[in-house]
């Protein structure tokens, strides 16, 4: 379930990123130059990096919640096995009565001990390459561009696009997942239904939550460095004008104190 948020919403949000930046090309918009383009490979590349590592912590998650609450939590109940079929034998003293071979009821193998150990393996699988392929890119673009990078319009764009997606992955997931585990913890079982897990949608949404609360954070953060930069003191208000270039150094060349003053033709004699 988080695998197709999560992919669904980077899709349209690297759409919606390309588009915003391609429409404004003008004053710190997109570069469409080979270094403009490299750094727009470079966020994008960094943001599947951090999807995967969700996929790869929520499968994790399943791992450890089946461990401490049990499967039924996360995977669901057992799936129902059918019933023997009971045939009456043959009444006493009656010839020619033969009882019908019955054949043996087909069990329905349970899998849940097996989905669990491939959400552990699918995990740390995902969290590794996801952590290895985001820090490779990281660090490509810190040494790409420098700190100065954090002030671009595409670095913003990108924190904003991450905490939509983890955002909207988390009101989505959690809910349903708090939700599901609730109802198999109160709600009387049935036994003529099948009660389905909250394994994937819990464990989504408490893999989505911290990235989206470090993506809010470094947006809130970048907000405040943006009103530290146009603040003056304290007290704020706009930056002080620069002094004009060029400017004179003292009494203007009509002073009669610049430089030796005349004397008239007839002083002199």
């Amino acid at each position: 379930m988080l695998v197709g948020v999560l992919v669904a919403l980077g899709v349209l949000g690297a759409i919606a990123l390309l588009v915003v930046l391609f429409l404004q090309r003008g004053r710190d918009g997109m570069d469409l130059s080979l270094g403009g383009l490299l750094r727009v490979y470079l966020y994008l590349a960094s943001l599947a990096g951090v999807i995967a590592f969700a996929i790869g912590l929520a499968g994790i998650l399943s791992y450890v919640l089946a461990a401490a609450f049990g499967l039924d939590v996360v995977y669901g109940g057992q799936p129902p096995q059918p019933v023997p079929m009971n045939v009456a034998p043959c009444p006493p003293n009656v010839a020619g009565c033969t009882p019908a071979p019955v054949p043996p009821p087909v069990f329905i193998k349970d899998n849940r001990l097996q989905q669990q150990a491939q959400d552990l393996v699918r995990g740390v699988t995902f969290v590794i390459f996801g952590g290895v392929f985001w820090g490779a890119h990281w660090w490509a673009r810190r040494t790409l561009a420098g700190v100065a990078e954090r002030a671009s319009g595409l670095h913003r764009a990108y924190l904003i696009l991450g905490t939509a997606i983890f955002g909207i992955a988390t009101i989505a997931l959690l809910p349903m997942g708090i939700y599901q585990a609730l109802a198999f913890a109160i709600v009387p079982p049935d036994q003529f239904s099948f009660r389905p897990g909250a394994g994937e949608a819990l464990s989504g949404g408490l893999a989505a939550l911290p990235l989206w609360l470090a993506y809010l954070w470094l947006v809130q953060r970048a907000l405040r460095g943006d009103n530290r930069t146009y603040a003056a003191g304290p007290g704020g208000g706009p930056p002080p004008e620069p002094a004009p270039v060029g400017a004179r150094i003292g009494p203007g060349p009509s002073s009669r104190s610049a430089g030796a003053e005349a004397t008239p033709p007839t002083e002199r004699l």
